[in-house]
């Protein structure tokens, strides 16, 4: 098996490491994105209590996710670049949702099916 030849980081990371650190770190940015807490009080019916945009269910907080209504990677095209991803993760209130637990990993399985579909062999 070949490796990849770890050009970042001091020799020590590969492109796909480098690029897994760079995501971890956007990530963890988009937690702390004001939109994204406006859409969930939006989403918010009462005390611990929201409703998922899909099914209707009234579930609290352990049970809610943020969801971006269009996917942060284009589940069709792949990643297609850091800026395209930057701007899918940071969007406004309007580009969240908030889904319960079953819907949001619903969305999620449909997505991982079109992203092995649509996989370069």
């Amino acid at each position: 098996m070949k490796h990849a030849p770890k050009t970042r980081c001091s020799g020590l990371w590969s492109e796909s490491r480098f690029a897994s650190f760079i995501k971890s770190a956007l990530r963890g940015a988009s937690n702390r994105w004001q939109p994204k807490y406006a859409a969930k009080r939006a989403a918010k019916i009462g005390r611990n209590q929201y409703v998922c945009a899909l099914c209707k269910a009234v579930v609290g907080n352990k049970d809610s996710h943020m969801d971006h209504v269009d996917p942060v990677v284009d589940p069709v095209r792949g990643f297609n670049g850091w800026d395209e991803y930057i701007a899918r993760l940071f969007v406004e209130q309007d580009g969240y949702r908030c889904l319960c637990t079953e819907c949001h990993a619903e969305v999620t399985a449909k997505q991982r099916i079109i992203r092995k579909q649509n996989k370069v062999k």
